[in-house]
């Protein structure tokens, strides 16, 4: 794929050695969608933020990627030393990072965290919402996470998607019926500069035009730590994930923390395929549960329960895989998605492949007239392999 060095960097803002840098260190990746290629940030370089994409076109349309949101290992005095007065809470939900945008002054697409058009959270996220807004306001783009069950990526049931309550604007006429499934926007910035709208910029303008958005839970000042846990405990209580922590006129960026349930959660996942995800996904767990324990200063008992749970995400999980793997069992994460048609799954299918994901077909059912239901079963070759190798007796390699 041909790149126009000078004007991609003039149009990014970056030297023209720097961009030669990045694509000769790989940081640059090229990527199609619908015969209109374009490149991709797969980390962040000087001032481009990860999942940065730039369409070959005559416009050279970009879209920035979303920066990354740092964690608050503490709340006091992290939340005291870092904001600047006030504090908007919103919930961080379990699902999938988004960015809704127009190129081309046509087309609307939505792009991953990483970068990458996705043909099934396109044609899902232009169900959900009113693309009037970005009619209106070309410039900006619609950050939200994309949630339920029936997602490809981060499968997790979530009552408010059937039952809309709690988070506004959900008008989606399919959402009840038949599949799981939601999105919600978090934040409104500018696409190129990334500069965001405040939280009451941002909830005004989603009201007018009724697009399913996030609310905060409550805006404290900053001096207010103890409300915050009060939301964390509850939010624990009913096994979700955590917060976003955010100034109100968006001058610093957010920071997040998440909940014990979280925590386990995930590792628990990342044991189920410990040799694909369990190296990537411990330590930096781990070690929030250690500070979580002194922040919210647990008792002996409330320790012991912690570490307990802990230990049973990670342990029972692995011995539950290597069990499956003794069994002859292929090990495999499923998820079940609805498609329109048989052209929009074959395209899904192939982006599956393009991402080097590995899968297989469990069941496919014709629902109605249009509606395709699927179950995939997504591969993880690393666990299969290593576990099998070490039943037959080879050693462990450090």
């Amino acid at each position: 794929m041909n790149i126009d060095i000078l004007k991609v960097s003039e149009r990014l803002k970056l030297d023209e050695a720097d961009l030669k840098n990045a694509i000769n260190r790989k940081i640059i990746a090229h990527d199609t969608y619908k015969n209109q290629k374009y490149i991709l940030f797969k980390k962040k370089y000087r001032h481009i933020e990860r999942g940065t994409i730039l369409f070959l076109n005559e416009n050279l349309d970009y879209i920035m990627g979303y920066p990354k949101i740092r964690r608050a290992m503490v709340l006091d005095p992290t939340l005291k030393n870092y904001f600047i007065d006030k504090i908007a809470i919103e919930e961080k939900l379990d699902g999938y990072n988004v960015r809704i945008a127009k190129i081309n002054n046509t087309e609307i697409v939505a792009i991953t965290r990483g970068g990458r058009i996705c043909p099934f959270t396109t044609k899902k996220a232009l169900k959900f919402i009113d693309t009037k807004i970005l009619n209106d306001y070309p410039d900006i783009m619609l950050c939200g996470e994309m949630i339920g069950l029936n997602n490809p990526y981060v499968p997790y049931y979530y009552p408010e998607v059937d039952n809309n309550i709690n988070y506004e604007g959900d008008t989606s006429d399919n959402s009840n019926d038949i599949e799981n499934l939601g999105f919600y926007i978090f934040d409104i910035r500018n696409k190129e500069t990334n500069k965001s709208l405040t939280i009451y910029q941002k909830g005004e303008l989603l009201k007018k035009y009724n697009l399913p958005h996030i609310q905060p839970i409550d805006i404290v000042n900053k001096e207010e730590i103890s409300k915050i846990k009060e939301i964390i405990l509850k939010l624990d209580h009913e096994k979700r994930e955590g917060i976003i922590l955010k100034d109100p006129d968006m001058v610093i960026n957010p920071i997040k923390y998440t909940t014990h349930h979280t925590q386990c959660s995930d590792l628990s996942i990342a044991f189920t395929y410990m040799y694909d995800l369990g190296i990537n996904f411990m330590f930096s767990r781990l070690v929030r549960e250690g500070y979580q324990s002194i922040e919210f200063n647990e008792n002996k008992e409330e320790m012991e329960q912690r570490a307990k749970e802990i230990g049973e995400s990670i342990l029972y999980p692995m011995i539950n895989t290597i069990k499956k793997v003794s069994k002859n069992e292929t090990i495999r994460e499923d998820f079940e998605i609805f498609m329109d048609n048989e052209e929009d799954l074959n395209e899904f299918l192939v982006y599956l492949k393009k991402l080097h994901i590995a899968y297989v077909i469990l069941e496919k059912e014709q629902i109605n007239n249009s509606i395709i239901k699927i179950k995939i079963g997504r591969l993880y070759n690393s666990t299969n392999d290593k576990i099998k190798s070490h039943l037959n007796g080879n050693l462990w390699s450090d």
